[in-house]
């Protein structure tokens, strides 16, 4: 078919051009000769040639632009769904990390100034650095990329806002947030605002 279509295209194109070459070149009706009936009748028949040629033409380019939009439509899906893979591979591998340091994973309603967490420190911040770059990531795919779609990203924010909310987090966030994009930066700490500005709030979570 796409063979067929070239081929209907270049019929299109030099039957075009013969018809012009022969206006062109027949004399014109101030001219005191007479034009042949017989290249009248080619004139016409070349005119027309010509304009079914254009409009054949036409209609292959319209073809290809679809069969363009539809290939890159499916080029996008594909993206989307290795995203989503490569997102909830991560999410999991995430949970796992938490659920094998659950009890780090409860102090995070705690205080970042807490004294008694010492011993504790490194594998929060391990926790915490962690779960920054993954939402991180989310937000870039949404904002940056727009290749979130909109229920998707309805879906991570509260679980952002929840993970923003905890107290040591909060804390944490203000001594590392430089580390990352600025876009993302604001977001959480609009995040964060929303959260101080409810009494009680990261304390119940």
């Amino acid at each position: 078919m796409r063979v067929q279509s070239l081929l209907v295209l270049a019929a299109g194109l030099v039957a075009g051009a013969v018809g012009g070459y022969l206006l062109a070149a027949s004399p014109t009706q101030a001219a005191s000769t007479q034009v042949p009936a017989w290249l009248e009748v080619v004139q016409r028949v070349c005119t027309s040639v010509g304009g079914l040629g254009t409009f054949a033409a036409l209609i292959y380019v319209i073809r290809q632009f679809n069969s363009l939009g539809a290939q890159n439509a499916l080029a996008r899906n594909n993206i989307r769904a290795s995203l989503d893979c490569h997102l909830y591979a991560r999410l999991d591998s995430l949970n796992q990390f938490i659920v094998d340091h659950d009890a780090e994973y409860q102090l995070l309603v705690s205080s970042f100034a807490d004294q008694e967490l010492v011993g504790h420190r490194a594998k929060l911040h391990r926790l915490c650095d962690l779960l920054f770059s993954f939402y991180e990531q989310v937000y870039k795919h949404q904002f940056r990329y727009g290749l979130l779609e909109a229920e998707d990203w309805e879906e991570w924010q509260p679980s952002m806002a929840h993970f923003f909310g905890k107290a040591y987090v909060r804390g944490y966030w203000q001594v590392t947030r430089d580390r990352y994009a600025k876009s993302f930066r604001d977001y959480a700490d609009r995040l964060i605002a929303r959260t101080e500005a409810v009494p009680g709030l990261s304390a119940s979570r």
